[in-house]
């Protein structure tokens, strides 16, 4: 499957097909193991929600743009998003979405996830390691 251009890889696929794509509970120390942050209201996206990737941004006031596209860092990188070069997967409350990011790799893209302490951050180098850290 392809979504703006972008593979989504077949272990993502699998798990939404086979129903496993879903937030852990909210309350679950695991997400300030694998984002540095807990949970507030997790959403783990389905297709149907991914295939409107592109759309993410349009519908926001252009002030607030340049708090979600981040900085470039190189201490904590990548600091940044490229809505073109990126697939958003899921969030875990207001202000904390986390994506595919796919300029390391269009092959195998990192996960990438909006820190409240921090500009973008790599999460996990691939959903497949993701995927495991979260147990699901």
């Amino acid at each position: 499957m392809i979504i703006d251009g972008l593979p989504v890889p077949s272990v993502l696929l699998r798990a939404v097909r086979q129903g496993r794509w879903v937030a852990p509970d909210r309350s679950s120390s695991m997400y300030r193991e694998v984002f540095g942050d807990d949970a507030v209201v997790p959403q783990f996206l389905p297709l149907s929600r991914m295939t409107a990737n592109r759309r993410w941004l349009d519908d926001m006031p252009e002030d607030y743009r340049g708090f979600y596209l981040g900085q470039p860092d190189r201490q904590r990188p990548p600091g940044d998003v490229d809505p073109d070069q990126s697939l958003l997967i899921g969030d875990l409350g207001p202000d904390q979405p986390f994506a595919l990011d796919y300029r390391p790799s269009l092959a195998g893209p990192s996960v990438i996830y909006l820190s409240t302490t921090a500009d973008w951050i790599e999460v996990a180098p691939n959903i497949e390691t993701l995927i495991e850290r979260l147990g699901i």
